[in-house]
């Protein structure tokens, strides 16, 4: 983090609104990528969304160390999602083999003109983000922390509350399972 953010959380402790607004813009599409992750439905992702940027409002004077604020933030998000997951007393839904896919949204960075390449990487983008979906919710969100946020072992071990052997372990079934996807994928 940079010192210049670290001044704009200070400043956003000590009740200047501008700064508080800086650190949302800066920071609204982190949390709605990694909620995009965990949470598929649009409308239930909406309302953890808000309940993340209230959270952050009104505890960001809580934040005693302003240079773990991602770790801080990604905490609330993934407190937030719990908290959501048992208000709705949602089953968690780990495979579906029944589940018709819906169209997603979501632009990988390509620099080629080519149409052809870019159906293979929006479809190559699907196939991994409905493996990360179908994951079972303790290989979800450490994969989604590691590779979305790119949060450190020891960042996600303090937020999921787990030893770092755990994450790691976690992280590597995680994309075991990814990768079986694919390779399913381009196998068939």
């Amino acid at each position: 983090m940079n010192d210049d953010f670290e001044k704009t959380i200070l400043k956003a402790q000590s009740g200047d609104k501008s700064a508080l607004e800086e650190i949302i813009k800066k920071e609204q599409n982190n949390i709605y990528t990694t909620l995009f992750y965990l949470k598929k439905n649009e409308t239930d992702l909406a309302d953890i969304m808000q309940d993340v940027l209230i959270k952050l409002t009104q505890r960001i004077k809580q934040l005693k160390k302003p240079a773990y604020f991602k770790t801080w933030l990604n905490q609330i998000v993934i407190n937030s999602y719990y908290d959501y997951l048992r208000k709705s007393r949602k089953k968690i839904i780990t495979f579906d083999p029944f589940k018709i896919n819906e169209e997603i949204e979501f632009e990988i960075p390509d620099n080629s003109s080519n149409p052809q390449n870019k159906i293979l990487y929006n479809e190559l983008d699907l196939i991994i983000k409905n493996a990360i979906e179908n994951l079972p919710i303790q290989y979800k969100i450490p994969i989604t922390l590691r590779e979305i946020q790119g949060l450190s072992y020891d960042e996600i071990s303090a937020i999921t509350k787990t030893s770092i052997g755990t994450v790691k372990s976690r992280i590597s079934r995680a994309r075991a399972k990814i990768k079986d996807d694919i390779d399913k994928y381009t196998r068939g």
